[in-house]
């Protein structure tokens, strides 16, 4: 599973059942949530514009080593990227109503950046917070895979669904658990977009988008879970973001992705 520090892989990047890749840039991946079917015979859902985003590169990213918890600061290139990453978001956005992050330093100085560019209120949600990573937070990458090589091969061989209720230690949170809390900061906030809407006949429809500044984990465990993506095979990038075409009713869509891409092998 790719961590919040630089990615690596030895392997030509591919894209299993319904996958895609956005190595650099953005790509559409128009996927619709696999626990959810739809027939022909059902009223299309109302979706609300939800891009997840990662924050951009910290510190301790620029020394591989794994945050999770650990509350570090943005480094400048992080500032940067950042900066730039509201500029593609305004090239597609004009109609954003409010931001969400993390409680993190590296996540609030990312969305602080974005509110300054599209003029909005932050509020912030302890929900998009990255899952404590244990005995790994401040482990550099290439000790965490070569000494633990027996936790990421056990879990890469697990069925999808294990995988998702399955923490690197027992004593941590699983994937599903980050990634409900995490639709459950989403949920709340399109309710109260849908809700002042319909008691604001004044209100600009439009203005609907939302956006989530979070972490690489929470990245992962929302695509993995709401999106099927193979869980130890998504990468992110500093400062990456996906569109969540977010419905009441679950039938959830993903929309364009921005430097990330799929894999059907464990990224390291």
């Amino acid at each position: 599973m790719a961590s919040e520090s630089e990615h690596t892989t030895a392997t030509t990047p591919t894209a299993g059942a319904g996958a895609t890749t956005a190595e650099a840039g953005t790509t559409t991946a128009a996927t619709t949530t696999p626990t959810a079917s739809t027939t022909s015979a059902e009223a299309a859902p109302q979706y609300f514009d939800v891009y997840l985003c990662r924050h951009g590169t910290t510190t301790w990213n620029l020394e591989k080593r794994w945050q999770g918890e650990k509350d570090t600061d943005l480094a400048e290139v992080g500032i940067e990227q950042a900066r730039k990453t509201a500029d593609i978001l305004a090239a597609r956005l004009t109609n954003v109503h409010h931001i969400y992050t993390s409680d993190l330093k590296r996540a609030k100085a990312t969305a602080a950046i974005y509110a300054e560019r599209f003029g909005c209120e932050v509020t912030e949600a302890p929900g998009l917070r990255e899952p404590s990573l244990g005995k790994f937070e401040g482990m550099v990458k290439k000790d965490i895979y070569s000494q633990y090589a027996h936790v990421f091969d056990g879990l890469v061989k697990l069925p999808q669904e294990e995988r998702l209720a399955t923490a690197y230690f027992p004593e941590l949170e699983a994937p599903n658990d980050t990634s409900l809390r995490c639709e459950a900061v989403a949920l709340r906030a399109v309710k109260e977009v849908a809700e002042a809407a319909a008691s604001d006949p004044s209100a600009d429809p439009t203005k609907n988008t939302l956006l989530l500044v979070s972490h690489s984990k929470v990245l992962e465990a929302v695509l993995a879970r709401v999106f099927g993506k193979f869980s130890e095979g998504i990468e992110t990038e500093p400062c990456a973001f996906f569109h969540w075409r977010f419905a009441l009713d679950g039938r959830h869509e993903l929309g364009d992705v921005h430097d990330i891409s799929f894999h059907d092998c464990l990224v390291a």
